[in-house]
């Protein structure tokens, strides 16, 4: 998904009560689309892997009239970057560390295309990719969203096309040890499957879906609010479909996939979707289940990892979730929850 877990900023806490962004009502510019895609990327922090996102995206078509548009959540330095290096996309003026959500629901309002490609900073494409893709809309126009397949940095299928819908069943998987995701064939991947949720990094809506469903529920900061918009678009009979050819490589938390504050908000992000779908009795084991695996995951990592390094790391990048459980606990709540605690800390 996304840059390694910033901090809130005081502007996004003010959008925190908000079910879904106010003003992802139908712009102007959607009533007379001027391209075939609009690519809307998010950064934070992203300077160091902005430019091969961006130099990635001319290999992807060889005939899409495409525009890019970005907007920096970080300190500018990489809005000052493409505005020096890049400027043909459009940059739109930063709002503050507004989270995923509030950057896409932004782009998305100033995009002037009919579909939208939320694009991870830290993607590259791999050639023909976009081509891949808007040929799979086009073979299944009917869906709300498309998506590619994400590729570690070997080639091969990541963990990132395998996101489950939260369940009680998928946290007693992880409560004992288990993975968390499904066991999958890579071969399953080739070829057009429909998908209940994919990768909110790289992956292209409707505007007509994503209008429909108000875009990006801004109560959520980081994680599982691309899970949440499936979820609510699959209860409104909306298919989604993964595009076996459109490819690239994803460098997961920019290079940090086990990092403890990626794991926070991961972690953080799922109970903000149980607190919004779920009853309190449900919710409550389902918070519980959460810390169950992640204490396992402390401690068996840490008493393993002196002879499996990949387990040690494991062990530290759950260490926060397990001992400090007050955290997450009530997701992003505007009073209890992750964010709040930081802004009161000073951390925003």
């Amino acid at each position: 998904m996304r840059a390694d877990a910033p901090p809130p900023s005081a502007a996004s806490a003010r959008s925190g009560s908000n079910r879904v962004a106010p003003s992802s009502a139908p712009s102007e510019a959607s009533q007379a689309a001027q391209f075939d895609c609009s690519i809307l990327i998010v950064a934070f922090q992203s300077v160091d892997v902005i430019a091969q996102c961006l130099d990635s995206i001319a290999d992807t078509t060889e005939s899409l009239k495409t525009e890019v548009l970005l907007i920096d959540n970080g300190d500018l330095s990489t809005q000052t970057f493409v505005e020096e290096h890049y400027p043909d996309v459009r940059v739109v003026p930063s709002q503050g560390n507004i989270g995923f959500a509030g950057g896409n629901n932004a782009l998305a309002r100033q995009a002037r295309s009919d579909r939208l490609l939320l694009l991870n900073p830290d993607m590259t494409l791999y050639a023909g990719a976009l081509d891949a893709l808007m040929d799979g809309a086009d073979a299944h126009p009917d869906a709300a969203a498309w998506g590619g397949v994400t590729c570690d940095s070997e080639g091969k299928p990541d963990s990132g096309n395998f996101i489950l819908v939260p369940s009680l069943a998928e946290h007693a998987r992880f409560a004992l040890g288990r993975s968390s995701q499904p066991d999958q064939n890579p071969a399953a991947l080739n070829g057009d499957r429909q998908a209940d949720v994919l990768l909110g990094g790289f992956v292209m809506f409707s505007r007509e879906a994503w209008e429909s469903a108000g875009g990006l529920d801004e109560r959520y900061f980081l994680y599982c609010e691309e899970v949440d918009l499936f979820y609510r678009l699959a209860r409104m009979g909306r298919t989604f479909w993964r595009i076996g050819n459109a490819r690239g490589h994803h460098a997961v938390g920019h290079g940090q996939p086990m990092s403890a504050m990626r794991i926070l908000y991961r972690t953080t992000g799922t109970v903000e979707f149980m607190r919004i779908h779920w009853g309190f009795a449900q919710r409550l084991l389902g918070c519980l289940l959460l810390w169950v695996g992640a204490l396992n995951r402390y401690c068996v990592g840490g008493v393993a990892g002196r002879f499996r390094p990949r387990l040690a790391q494991v062990s530290k990048g759950y260490r926060i979730v397990a001992l400090r459980p007050g955290r997450w606990w009530h997701g992003y709540d505007p009073e209890r929850g992750l964010r709040a605690k930081m802004l009161r800390e000073g951390k925003g």
